[in-house]
C-alpha cells in the first residue's frame, strides 16, 4: 500500500425524480487517496451539504467498477459496474430498506500519474420499488 495524500474533491451530484424536480448537490472537500493493489480509494468525510453529517465516504476505484462505502450516520455499500443491476441494503435510521441500482454509464480519468482525476457515473435507484431516481455524479479529483 502506497501513502496516503491529501486531495481536494469537488462532487457534483444531480438526482431527478420520476415525476419530480431535480436536486442538486455540490459539494468541495478535503479528502485523502491511496493505492492498494490494483484499486484507487478516495476517503473523505461527508458535511451537512449533503445531508450525510458524521459519516465517512470511501470510493474503490477498479477499472470500470465503482464502489462507494458510506459508514456513520448512514450505512450503505452501493457498486456501480455498467450495464449492471446490483442489489443493496441501506440502512437508515428508520430501519433497512432494499435499493437497486443500475449503472447506465461510467468513465473515469487518470493523470499520467495513473491517479483518478475525474468520475462520471449515470445511474438509476429505485428503493423497495417505491422511489424511483435518475442520478448522475461527478467527481474531480484535485491532486
Amino acid at each position: 500500500m502506497s501513502d496516503k495524500k491529501k486531495i481536494w474533491i469537488s462532487i457534483k451530484g444531480k438526482t431527478t425524480q420520476e415525476d419530480g424536480p431535480e436536486d442538486i448537490v455540490e459539494l468541495i472537500t478535503q479528502g485523502e487517496i491511496y493505492k492498494k493493489r490494483k484499486s484507487d480509494y478516495i476517503i473523505y468525510d461527508e458535511t451537512q451539504v449533503s445531508g450525510l453529517e458524521g459519516t465517512t465516504t470511501t470510493l474503490k476505484i477498479d477499472d470500470n467498477k465503482i464502489a462507494i462505502i458510506r459508514l456513520g450516520s448512514t450505512n450503505s455499500h452501493m457498486i456501480f459496474e455498467k450495464g449492471k443491476k446490483n442489489f443493496n441494503t441501506y440502512s437508515t435510521p428508520y430501519g433497512d430498506m432494499s435499493m437497486m441500482v443500475y449503472t447506465k454509464a461510467i468513465d473515469i480519468n487518470y493523470n499520467s500519474d495513473n491517479n483518478p482525476t475525474n468520475i462520471y457515473v449515470d445511474y438509476n435507484i429505485e428503493i423497495q420499488g417505491l422511489a424511483s431516481t435518475r442520478n448522475v455524479l461527478n467527481i474531480e479529483v484535485k491532486h
